[in-house]
């Protein structure tokens, strides 16, 4: 009876693990084109941030552009592991960026949260494509 039970509710999340990773994946998504938009500004926080760290003008502007990108193709289901590898490299950057310039405890862990979730979404991705799904 109790493995029945346990074989049900594994189907049932497996008819919505789909859908949870589409709308996590819309979440990121806006999370990184938002932000990269906001690093593609002249005159926003930005781009005083990446002259603060040292960094050329266009860096930042490589940056911003790679996070629209991942942002935009984390929606294709197909190709959204090749937006999870680029983001979660973008990530892994932000967050030696931050450890090495400073930084508050509570944004590093989130810098570490999401480079291990775009991971998941480029493993998550890859996997869906070898298969021919």
């Amino acid at each position: 009876m109790l493995l029945k039970r346990i074989h049900g509710a594994r189907a049932a999340l497996l008819k919505v693990q789909p859908i949870m990773v589409w709308l996590m994946s819309a979440w990121f998504a806006h999370s990184m084109i938002l932000n990269g938009v906001r690093k593609l500004d002249v005159d926003g926080l930005w781009t005083s941030a990446f002259e603060d760290w040292g960094y050329p003008v266009w860096f930042r502007i490589f940056i911003g552009v790679l996070e629209i990108f991942g942002g935009i193709v984390l929606l294709i289901p197909k190709l959204r592991y090749i937006g999870g590898f680029v983001l979660c490299a973008v990530m892994i950057g932000a967050l030696g960026t931050r450890l090495v310039f400073g930084t508050g405890y509570e944004d590093a862990i989130y810098l570490l949260f999401a480079a291990i979730s775009f991971l998941f979404f480029a493993n998550y991705g890859y996997r869906k494509s070898v298969k021919g799904n």
